[in-house]
């Protein structure tokens, strides 16, 4: 099982970006993803299409189950 915590971001120019990180520590709390994410934004380290990321949209955690066939 794998564990990636999805931090998504809207861009200036409204479109979507998704920094995926693997392996987030277990008890991770929503505040720091949220001041992460807006250490993030601050930074304007991250440009799409030209466009600086605007704001936080959504962070998640998913479970991932990969199973190797060959």
């Amino acid at each position: 099982m794998t564990r990636v915590l999805e931090m998504k971001f809207e861009t200036a120019q409204g479109k979507e970006f998704t920094l995926s990180l693997y392996d987030p520590k277990s008890n991770l709390t929503a505040a720091e993803v949220s001041n992460a994410m807006q250490s993030i934004i601050n930074q304007n380290v991250f440009h799409v299409n030209g466009f600086a990321l605007s704001s936080i949209k959504q962070a998640r955690i998913v479970d991932k189950t990969i199973e190797k066939l060959i």
